[in-house]
């Protein structure tokens, strides 16, 4: 498949562990991967490889995940972002929720767990794009022979 046809995922998180880690998740299920430090990094990857999946730490040096959601909904709205955090509280879960987080993730996370997160996530993207794929195909079939 090619890279363009492939979902691409960026995880943002400070320690690189974590990036490491989920970058290996990412690539077993056949995303095309790249990874940030920062919430800077991640915005400006935002304008050159625009993501369909994002998953953030709560908490990044300057910028919060719940900011960063912010700021990636505005950029990117189709784009899907989870937060996971290891200080996890039910306000923050909620917070994020409300400001459009696919999901909310505590650290330590299970292999798994975060795999099958990051399918459905791919999945939504997935059923999104086809569904305007073909409203598009059907009004330019409604155009064609109405015109």
């Amino acid at each position: 498949m090619t890279d363009d046809l492939r979902v691409r995922f960026l995880i943002v998180d400070d320690e690189q562990s974590i990036r490491k880690l989920c970058m290996t998740i990412g690539a077993s299920l056949g995303f095309v991967c790249s990874e940030a430090e920062t919430a800077e990094s991640a915005l400006a990857l935002l304008e050159t490889h625009a993501p369909d999946v994002v998953l953030t730490d709560l908490m990044l040096p300057s910028m919060s995940g719940v900011q960063l959601l912010q700021r990636v909904k505005s950029l990117q709205p189709r784009t899907e972002v989870a937060i996971m955090t290891g200080h996890g509280s039910i306000e923050s879960a909620v917070q994020a929720m409300k400001l459009g987080a696919y999901d909310y993730v505590t650290k330590p996370f299970r292999v798994e767990e975060l795999k099958l997160i990051l399918q459905r996530m791919a999945e939504k993207v997935r059923l999104v794009m086809e569904n305007q794929f073909l409203r598009a195909h059907v009004n330019n079939e409604m155009q064609l022979s109405c015109g």
